[in-house]
């Protein structure tokens, strides 16, 4: 007979798991997956796309109803679990219900931060991060609502990106002196804020948000060096915090997120996590490809077979505000490092590769990331790179060029 293996959460990492499972332990296990969102699991990266008009929400479906159904997955979505029971090994439902595990899986994502300043439960404050936060965007761009974002990552470019594309005058507002600043150096980052400005959206750097002003709701937005911008909504996209509630209160072990071992696992040896809740070495990753790899090594390890996670090499590969953009490994570049810079500020593109040791350790490119993969791979497999250095610049494709050639 399968064990009941329950998965909370109906995300990506939820949907990577599942499919990592049926390849490593098909049948082995009855699994049935939980989620508070209304709706199967969804490319949450494609959000900003829905929200721009370029995809309809119907496409960011990763699999649908029957792909689910042909591996023997309930799925169970507009559920919330509200309590762990370690002991009992069984979960409370919302509405009254329980569900029985032998192994349960924490993909509980992150929620989006708020910021604590005056103003901020007006009506008219969103946040931008699920599906139906993007149809209450929808609404704004419609009625051409003049809207502040707070938040110059990845989130509040994407948010900007899509309500200015829909129709609505935006501006942007970052704390910081730079956009995405764990993600880019400083002159990528400039050069994607010129790209973005072309766009149509205002940007404001080293903007602190003092209170929002509104009777009831949104009018306005006041800054710490008392510039007043006119609104009539405000979107918080100033990051994420790892969904931890449900752990903590069932007292499995917790710090920043869910803290796991190499193979996920938390301090309760049934209990595992992976994803945006997970906390490895001290790390939370926040991003999807380090969810993937999590999912293989758990899938392994729940299919009876070595694994073992050592950490991710964080790296970001996206459009953002439609402008491709790609950054990995350490690409600040420290002592000993060295870097070589191609820029072209009429062609929009900005390339920068950081070396140490012999080895590429880091990379940037803005606007042509063609070769955004292979310069990944060179950074994970730490590969010697005397012999293609001269040409590395310039691509794969001329730093190694097919024998065919």
């Amino acid at each position: 007979m399968s064990e009941p293996l329950v998965i909370v959460g109906n995300g990506m990492a939820a949907a990577r798991l599942v499919d990592e499972l049926a390849k490593t332990a098909l049948g082995r296990y009855a699994v049935a997956v939980i989620g508070d969102e209304p709706r199967l699991a969804y490319n949450r990266v494609l959000l900003s796309s829905v929200l721009a008009g370029e995809t309809g929400s119907h496409e960011i479906e990763l699999r649908p109803a029957d792909w689910w159904r042909h591996r023997g997955v309930t799925v169970r979505y507009g559920y919330r679990v509200t309590e762990i029971d370690t002991g009992r090994r069984e979960l409370k439902i919302a509405g009254e219900e329980s569900m029985e595990y032998s192994k349960l899986v924490l993909a509980t994502g992150s929620t989006p931060l708020r910021l604590n300043v005056p103003g901020a439960d007006l009506a008219g404050v969103h946040t931008f991060r699920d599906t139906r936060d993007v149809d209450l965007l929808l609404t704004l761009a419609a009625g051409k609502k003049r809207v502040v974002v707070v938040g110059g990552g990845l989130l509040g470019l994407e948010a900007a990106y899509g309500l200015a594309k829909a129709g609505a005058p935006v501006t942007l507002l970052h704390l910081m002196d730079r956009l995405m600043e764990r993600q880019l150096d400083a002159p990528a980052a400039d050069l994607l804020k010129t790209l973005v400005e072309r766009k149509g959206i205002r940007i404001l750097l080293n903007a602190s948000t003092k209170c929002i002003h509104g009777d009831g709701r949104v009018e306005a937005v006041e800054l710490a060096d008392g510039s007043r911008i006119e609104a009539d909504a405000v979107i918080f996209a100033a990051g994420i915090r790892p969904n931890i509630a449900l752990a903590r209160e069932a007292g499995i072990a917790v710090n920043r997120g869910v803290v796991v071992n190499d193979v996920m696992q938390t301090a309760s040896s049934d209990i595992y996590a992976l994803g945006e809740c997970a906390e490895h070495r001290g790390t939370c990753y926040g991003l999807v490809e380090p969810a993937y790899e999590q999912a293989c090594v758990l899938a392994r390890h729940l299919g009876g077979k070595p694994a073992s996670y050592p950490g991710s090499v964080v790296s970001t590969n996206l459009k953002v505000s439609g402008v491709s953009v790609f950054s990995a490994g350490d690409f600040m570049g420290g002592e000993g490092s060295e870097s070589l810079v191609l820029t072209d500020l009429r062609r929009g593109t900005y390339k920068k590769l950081v070396i140490a040791d012999g080895r590429l350790t880091g990379a940037v490119l803005i606007g042509d990331t063609i070769d955004a993969l292979w310069y990944l791979e060179l950074i994970r497999t730490r590969e010697k790179i005397a012999g293609i250095r001269a040409d590395m610049m310039f691509g794969r494709a001329l730093a190694r060029p097919s024998k065919a050639a």
